[in-house]
This record gives C-alpha cells, sequence and structure tokens, in this order.
C-alpha cells in the first residue's frame, strides 16, 4: 500500500472500528493521539501490503481495549451532534436587490441537479443497476425493501444471486417470508421461508447487548457502541430514511458492493454516503447542506464546560451567510449570543481566584482598596459579578451562593443547565437571559424589551412547553 493511501489512515481505520461497534469523535481522537496512529500506519504502509493490514489488526485490538477502560471515565460528559443550519438567512448586501440572489441552497441544489446528470452516464453505475436492479431505479418503497433485504445484505450475496440464474432485484424485493430463528452445532441462526420450496438460512453479523444482529437488520446509535461481530467485517452507515437507524451489512454482500460504489464513483460529490445509496437505488440526488454545523461539549461538574463548534461550508458561500450561521449555532447551544466581557469583570475573575483564602468580605476590602477606580458598592455586587464571569469564562452556572451555601435548583434547561430558584430570568424567542436578583433587575436589561421577565419556575415550565412543541 502506498503512501497516498496511508495518509488516509484516518478514513480506513475509523471503517473498522465502527465495525466493531467502537464509535465517537471524541475517543477516536484520542486513540489517534495516545498512540501515535499516523506514524505507525505510514510505517507499516512502506514495508507493504501485509505489514499495513496487520497494523490496522493490531490497532483495532488495542482501540478495543481503550474503549472498554476510557469509555466510562469521560463519555457521560461529552456530548456532540449536528445541528441543522438556518436556510434564510438574514442578508445585508450593499448591492443588488435580495430577491434577484440566488440563495446558497438554490445553487447548491443546481448543482446537484448537475451531478445527478453526469452519474446517470457513469458505467460503474450503470453495470450495478443492470446486474441487480433490472437496470431501472427503484420507488422509495422498493428501495427501504432492498436495504433491508437479507439477501442483499448477506455475504456471498452477489456471487449467489447471479448463480442461480434468477432475475436478482425480484429475489431481493420479495418479502414474502416468515422467519425462524434457532440453534445448531454451528450456533444461532436464522431460517428464511418463502412458501413450501424455498428457504435460506443465515447466520447473525454480531451481537449487541440485548440482541443478535442478522444481515438485513438495523440497528440504532446506541446498540452500535456494544456492537461485537462475529467474524469478518461489517458494513455500516447510516439509514438515508430512518434518523438514529444505522444499515448493517456483510461484506461482499449487494449492498457492502453498492457502499463500495459510491465511494468510488462518487467520491468528492457534495453528497452524503446514505444518501449516495440512495441516489444509486432510486436516482433521487439530495446533496448535503452547503453549511454542516457540527458542536461537541465537554463537561467536568463544577470545573468547566467548554463546547467547540465546527462549521463546514462551501467555499463559495458569502462571508456575512458564514458568519449569519455561526450566530445560528451560538443560539442553538447557548441559548443566545454571548455578550462580550468587560475588562473590570476578567480583572475581577482572576483577583478572586487568586484570594481564595478569603472571605467575600476580605475579597471586597482588598479589590476596592487595589482598585481605588473600579469600587464595587458592596459585597453582593462583586460576588455576582464574579458568579457570572464564571458563567461566561469557565462555562460553570455557579450553584452555592457567596457564603457558600448550596442554592436550590428549580430545573434544567434543554441544555442541563441549573436553573436556580428565586432568581429572576429572561425568555425570548431564540432562549433565555440570566440569572437576575430581582424582577426590577431583569426589566433594567435592555434584552427585556419585547421579552418575557419570568421567575425560575415559570421559566423552567415554559422552556418543558417549547421542548415538547418541537
Amino acid at each position: 500500500m502506498g503512501n497516498n493511501q496511508a495518509s488516509d489512515y484516518k478514513k480506513e481505520l475509523r471503517h473498522r472500528l465502527l465495525a466493531v461497534g467502537i464509535s465517537g469523535d471524541e475517543f477516536f481522537e484520542r486513540f489517534c493521539e495516545r498512540h501515535g496512529v499516523q506514524d505507525s500506519l505510514r510505517t507499516a504502509s512502506n514495508q507493504g501490503p501485509a505489514d499495513y493490514e496487520e497494523e490496522l489488526d493490531t490497532l483495532v485490538g488495542m482501540a478495543e481495549k481503550d474503549y472498554d477502560h476510557y469509555t466510562p471515565v469521560w463519555s457521560s460528559h461529552v456530548e456532540e451532534g449536528d445541528i441543522s443550519p438556518k436556510k434564510a438567512p438574514k442578508k445585508k448586501r450593499r448591492t443588488g436587490k435580495p430577491k434577484d440572489i440566488a440563495g446558497a441552497w438554490e445553487r447548491q441544489a443546481a448543482l446537484g441537479r448537475y451531478l445527478a446528470g453526469v452519474a446517470l452516464e457513469d458505467k460503474q453505475i450503470i453495470g450495478f443497476r443492470r446486474a441487480f436492479l433490472s437496470g431501472r431505479v427503484l420507488s422509495a418503497e422498493e428501495a427501504l425493501i432492498f436495504l433491508s433485504a437479507p439477501s442483499a445484505a448477506a455475504e456471498g450475496s452477489r456471487h449467489t444471486l447471479k448463480m442461480l440464474g434468477v432475475n436478482p432485484l425480484d429475489r431481493i424485493l420479495d418479502s414474502n417470508y416468515r422467519s425462524e430463528e434457532g440453534q445448531d452445532d454451528s450456533g444461532s441462526y436464522r431460517r428464511l421461508v418463502w412458501g413450501p420450496r424455498r428457504s435460506s438460512t443465515i447466520r447473525p453479523l454480531g451481537a449487541t447487548a440485548s440482541r443478535l444482529i442478522f444481515p438485513g437488520d438495523v440497528v440504532t446509535s446506541d446498540e452500535l457502541r456494544s456492537l461485537r461481530l462475529r467474524g469478518g467485517r461489517a458494513v455500516i452507515f447510516p439509514h438515508p430514511r430512518e434518523k438514529n437507524q444505522l444499515v448493517v451489512a456483510q461484506e461482499n454482500s449487494v449492498i457492502a458492493h453498492m457502499v463500495s460504489l459510491v465511494e468510488r464513483a462518487l467520491k468528492g460529490y457534495p453528497l452524503s454516503l446514505e444518501m449516495g445509496v440512495w441516489f444509486i437505488l432510486t436516482g433521487e440526488f439530495f446533496p448535503v447542506d452547503p453549511v454542516r454545523i457540527h458542536y461537541m461539549t465537554i463537561r467536568r461538574p463544577e470545573l468547566l464546560s467548554r463546547t467547540t463548534i465546527t462549521l463546514e461550508v462551501e467555499s463559495w458561500l458569502p462571508p456575512e451567510e458564514v458568519l449569519e450561521q455561526y450566530r445560528h449555532a451560538q443560539t442553538q447551544i447557548l441559548g443566545g449570543t454571548p455578550r462580550s466581557l468587560k475588562r473590570r469583570t476578567v480583572a475581577l475573575f482572576e483577583f478572586v481566584n487568586q484570594h481564595k483564602e478569603k472571605s467575600w468580605r476580605e475579597r471586597f476590602d482588598a479589590w476596592n482598596k487595589a482598585y481605588r477606580n473600579q469600587r464595587f458598592r458592596d459585597r453582593s455586587h462583586l460576588c455576582t459579578t464574579y458568579m457570572r464571569a464564571l458563567e461566561n469564562i469557565v462555562g460553570v452556572r455557579p450553584t452555592k451562593d457567596e457564603d457558600g451555601k448550596q442554592l436550590k435548583v428549580a430545573g434544567t434547561d434543554p441544555h442541563r443547565w441549573p436553573i436556580i430558584a428565586n432568581k429572576w430570568y429572561i425568555l425570548h424567542p431564540d432562549g433565555y437571559t440570566g440569572s437576575f436578583e430581582s424582577r426590577e433587575e431583569a426589566e433594567a436589561d435592555p434584552r427585556s424589551e419585547s421579552s418575557e421577565v419570568l421567575t425560575a419556575e415559570q421559566l423552567v415550565a415554559r422552556l418543558v412547553g417549547r421542548t415538547k412543541d418541537n
């Protein structure tokens, strides 16, 4: 295997890890860094294909051990996911009328239609459709049957269907069978019976913590974490129509062949793997959004909470639209656009941290003595300023008052932040702001205009209502 292929080590290793039920961006990056994966794979690649394959197998074994050991320590504090982009961001243009300017999604859709036409002429795609789809495209209903058909997901199905001398598509789409599970000397099996004369026996591809997984089954993202394959490898990819479901097929199956075709023939297209599969089956081309947003939050309770936002955008996207999408992501994650901090707030934050051994009264006196031009009127104001700085800089919402006593929590928001009882908050369309010590303080905040000032208990109830409505 050459150096160019070795440079793509992450994709290859990631695929191998998914096949044995190991997922998660955070774990993968930590594993690669901890074990020097890039260097070890490059070295093995230079020594030859056999050494490269052996090194991949070794790394998979190491990853399985690491996953069992390290994941329980930090996985409960890691949250990640994707955010749907805002499809109609506000635009501020100096020239031209907005109605005369094509939107980003219009442009991407036009590109998708063009590429769909190009792909229709690809000889590999034409060959696959001729061999397994009777030379045509399927309806959405037929495509869903195809993706769950054991005869398309089982190992060796490509060659078996050809040897039977029957129309492969008819056999794959024939879902009028009964399923019988049993066990023999070789282990568990599933027997599929079509009428009195035709049957097929398939063996489990693997097992989750709760059930056996056979070719044609789907697994959830949660099940994937515990999936252990039984010999060989699997092809796993998101279901193109069912959220949080993954298609699982054995290697050397029709579905695995189709996935490989997508990776070859549609490489570089603005198309996800699962929607590439959908295009092969149905001819429907749904390009990825011109903006893809991913976030990851790492929490260490009472110590730190930080969130990173990753925007993947097409290079032609106007800068002002990228900014609008970033603001949209902040609103979705943080409940609003964060404000900049004053220098005095940052200075106070560091001052208090440097005087942890002192009481709040002593810190108050020391600050006013050291910073005579930035004095606080009373101790509670200094404490409140520090608590807000702690929330903005460290990402931790304090659950103790200025005397160190535990505050009562009225509930949590959709992002699991505590909402402190006996406080006041401002609820606005994009989220909420707070906390404030009194209604008067909340109403004095400029952000209260055209928004509602609520108690903590009222805010919790309203946020629950919003979650149900969504």
